[in-house]
């Protein structure tokens, strides 16, 4: 139950050498990059000052910041459009962690890939433009048309007359024949398309305009017809119909040989495409490191168990400093510290909050705690045996949830052999401890029991961070402190012993107890200002401070009595799930046959395994989160993250 103890590290070293360092740094995964720059600029970068080391230290003159290279977005855009081109539909992500290759290579060889795809590319979109336009054309046009035998050069090469051909649709025809009278043309039903009547129309070049607005008026669409179709509009169904299948055959040649450049270099652009991530990626960890004309700045949180290793890994670079800091003003990050039966209860901890570096890491006791808690609500041999191979499959894509979920099943297991419950049923197997439906209040008790135990381990947690953190105040005097401390078990033992009958702490000698405890958490400050030997005890404000503290007593009241019967819902939970089963068994019962009890007894079980076991699952989260680490955890930390090429 430990944080690990981290300590800075300042690199000082040749420019020339600053790739490969990072690379030694990125491959062990134990240095979490820090800002150079802004440790520089806040004093807060440790020089080693001796002769030999005095250039070093005129050269920040001239130190700056690494500037990105921001062309790799375009690398990248171009990668991945040559993967659209060429269908390539995997992801590429970075499984290489060396960089093999330049900027400018990249680049020429994607730039090469590019020209011997482009021609075959270009000429597909444009053959699939044609054809598309073809089958529409066709569709819509010509593939009904009927009753029309006059060759369409022959009307273009009309001197005094006109012709269109469109569309009209069966409301606009109906127009169309109630004002045939008012129009100076031939108008002719040639057929029908999906866009509707097809209509020939032929009239004066004279009434060109005139017959604009009148076919205007009736929504006439017209069919323009393209210049190398001059044919009978039969014949021109012909000339369409062998020019799809020249299209097609094109078409086809086209992708065959995209296919074949595929084939060529799919794995190649994967690569290339992985290289320009890894480039981009170490760009973007080279912003934190601080360039000087002949010097590199580099700086980092290490975990002091490992700064040896560290030290040895880079010592093969004999011009370059390396330097570790114990003592900070800054705020380490977190690195957790457990073995391999707790380690999955970091992400419920996580989830929350990272623990700060001066706090106890809470996963060992939620872990415990948590387990008991859901054991307690959720008991049954069969069904944590069907959450411990749930857990198993989760493991193996989300490790640290599917462990959890182990452990879940687990516990609840165990409690399953203690109520003698396997798949709801309790007459498969004796209960080794008790049957929660037939001990209500013995199960309650005991719920607000595992409640109390673990709220006062708890408020031990919130002294020694409070005192971790040198906060005397909250520590000594807190509502979570030793005064709540004192005040809660006070508290317990006159009504726990009133309950039973018990004199277990005389009335008087527990009510002035109470009294000094509710004194020490109003006057905290200036108990706290006097112990540290400051003044004034009090701050500007007085009767504020009085006021507010009075109220915080009621709610110092509140969360003790709230927080100890939040407990019940434990014990009623552990009810719940014996009284959901027992429903699903009288329902099973009722069908009255055989099948139908083993059906209702299934279904039950799935019910209970997916929807009560979430509900049990968040009320522990909740029991966690509110009850408890309101108590003692501030979760306001920074989680330690070595930088590497993986992440």
């Amino acid at each position: 139950m430990s944080v690990e103890k981290m300590t800075m590290m300042n690199i000082i070293g040749k420019v020339g050498e600053a790739d490969l360092v990072l690379k030694d740094i990125l491959q062990s995964g134990k240095v979490d990059l820090v800002d150079a720059m802004t440790q520089i600029e806040e004093n807060n970068f440790l020089f080693d000052v001796s002769d030999e080391n005095i250039d070093r230290l005129i050269d920040l003159n001239s130190i700056t910041t690494f500037e990105k290279d921001e062309r790799y977005e375009e690398l990248l855009k171009k990668g991945e459009e040559l993967k659209k081109i060429l269908g390539i539909e995997t992801e590429s992500e970075i499984h290489e962690t060396s960089v093999e290759m330049k900027r400018e290579d990249i680049l020429n060889e994607l730039d090469d890939i590019c020209e011997e795809v482009t021609e075959p590319n270009v000429m597909l979109q444009a053959m699939q433009r044609e054809l598309e336009y073809l089958e529409d054309f066709y569709a819509n046009s010509f593939k009904e048309l009927k009753e029309f035998s006059v060759p369409i050069s022959s009307l273009r090469e009309m001197e005094y007359f006109s012709f269109k051909m469109g569309t009209l649709t069966k409301e606009d025809r109906h127009k169309l024949k109630k004002n045939y009278e008012n129009i100076l043309a031939i108008l002719l039903h040639t057929g029908t398309s999906v866009q509707g009547e097809v209509y020939f129309v032929l009239y004066p070049t004279s009434l060109e305009e005139e017959m604009k607005r009148i076919l205007r008026s009736l929504n006439f669409r017209e069919i323009i017809i393209p210049k190398e179709y001059s044919g009978t509009p039969q014949e021109i169904r012909e000339q369409i119909l062998k020019n799809q299948e020249r299209l097609h055959r094109e078409i086809k040649g086209q992708q065959d040989r995209l296919a074949e450049i595929k084939v060529k270099y799919e794995d190649r652009i994967e690569h290339l495409i992985a290289q320009v991530r890894l480039l981009s990626k170490l760009d973007n960890i080279k912003e934190k490191i601080a360039f000087s004309k002949r010097f590199f700045y580099m700086s980092g949180w290490v975990a002091q168990s490992e700064r040896e290793e560290i030290k040895k890994t880079l010592g093969k670079y004999g011009d370059t400093l390396v330097i570790f800091k114990d003592e900070t003003s800054l705020q380490p990050p977190t690195k957790l510290k457990n073995n391999w039966f707790f380690k999955p209860f970091e992400w419920l901890v996580n989830l929350y909050g990272t623990p700060n570096y001066n706090e106890l890491d809470p996963t060992p006791f939620v872990s415990l705690s948590y387990m008991l808690l859901f054991g307690i609500m959720f008991g049954d041999l069969g069904q944590g045996f069907v959450f411990l191979i749930v857990g198993h499959f989760l493991s193996k894509k989300m490790k640290l949830f599917g462990g959890l979920i182990q452990r879940l099943g687990i516990s609840s297991m165990i409690f399953g052999l203690l109520y003698g419950a396997v798949f709801g049923i309790e007459t498969l197997i004796p209960a080794l401890w008790m049957k929660p439906f037939e001990n209500i209040n013995d199960i309650l008790i005991f719920a607000i029991i595992v409640g109390v135990v673990i709220l006062l381990i708890s408020y031990v947690f919130g002294i020694i961070n409070a005192m971790k953190r040198h906060d005397i105040e909250e520590g000594l005097f807190g509502k979570e402190g030793v005064a709540g401390v004192v005040l809660y078990l006070t508290v317990l033992v006159l009504v726990g012993g009133g309950m039973l009958g018990m004199n277990i702490l005389p009335m008087p000698i527990g009510v002035g107890i109470a009294v000094l405890a509710l004194l020490a958490i109003v006057f905290r400050l200036p108990l706290t200002h006097l112990i540290e030997g400051k003044r004034p005890l009090h701050g500007s404000d007085i009767s504020g401070y009085y006021v507010e503290s009075i109220f915080s007593l009621i709610e110092t009241f509140l969360a003790m009595l709230s927080g100890t019967i939040s407990f019940i819902r434990v014990g009623a939970f552990a009810l719940t799930h014996v009284g959901l089963f027992l429903a699903f068994e009288t329902m099973g019962h009722m069908i009255g046959t055989a099948p139908g009890n083993i059906l209702m007894i299934v279904i039950g079980n799935i019910f209970i395994i997916s929807l009560e076991a979430l509900i049990v699952f968040i009320q522990g989260m909740r029991l966690q989160y509110y009850e408890m680490f309101s108590r003692y955890y501030k979760g306001d930390g920074r989680e330690f993250k070595p930088v590497s090429l993986e992440n």
